[in-house]
């Protein structure tokens, strides 16, 4: 699986939290794995290079990939043809890939919120008047918000913006860009709701 970079390590290490920690560093070495897997690459070749729109390219931001310069943890060369994304919640961590063979480049967003984190407490402020009203005539209402909240959030993360971007704006609802995902069909226990969406561009 390969080892953490230099700028991983020192994230991990700043992190309190010592499981939390844990849960980034395999979260990152596990999303290498996986794409290494679908390029049939090496994953100790492979070096992290995050786009950030403020920071550029570095530790954090959308997931790209370029290969290993050498013995240090530079990379040289075109980012490899992937679009990646990744989240974690609850313990759990979920990815997309998808290789890109010519054609638009996608972008990938992907979503995992934990319906506990709703029960203690609902932020309206984070949804259009349309989701409050959702989330208001559901039978469970944390596990509607949490569902909208990761649906949202997978639509930020293919656009490219994130929380940048103030998610009482951006409404999914209906927007076919997005999809739940069945938490039960990816392995994953209940509590959880996940989400994907695709940005051709």
């Amino acid at each position: 699986m390969g080892e953490p970079t230099v700028g991983e390590a020192q994230r991990a290490k700043a992190m309190a939290d010592p499981r939390a920690a844990y849960e980034f560093t395999l979260a990152r070495l596990a999303l290498r794995g996986l794409v290494a897997e679908l390029l049939g690459i090496d994953p100790r070749l492979i070096v992290p290079a995050y786009e950030c729109p403020e920071c550029g390219t570095g530790e954090h931001g959308a997931p790209g990939f370029v290969l290993r310069d050498g013995d240090g943890d530079g990379g040289r060369g075109d980012s490899l043809p992937i679009a990646a994304s990744a989240s974690r919640a609850g313990g759990w961590a979920l990815f997309a890939a998808e290789v890109i063979d010519g054609g638009a480049r996608p972008r990938l967003g992907v979503d995992l919120a934990a319906v506990g984190d709703f029960r203690r407490s609902i932020p309206d402020a984070a949804f259009t008047a349309a989701e409050r009203r959702r989330v208001s005539t559901a039978p469970d209402a944390p596990a509607e918000a949490a569902r909208l909240w990761a649906r949202k959030e997978a639509l930020l993360k293919a656009r490219g913006e994130g929380l940048r971007t103030d998610p009482a704006t951006v409404e999914t609802l209906e927007d076919a860009r997005v999809v739940d995902l069945s938490p039960r069909a990816l392995g994953l226990p209940d509590g959880l709701a996940a989400a994907l969406a695709v940005v051709r561009r």
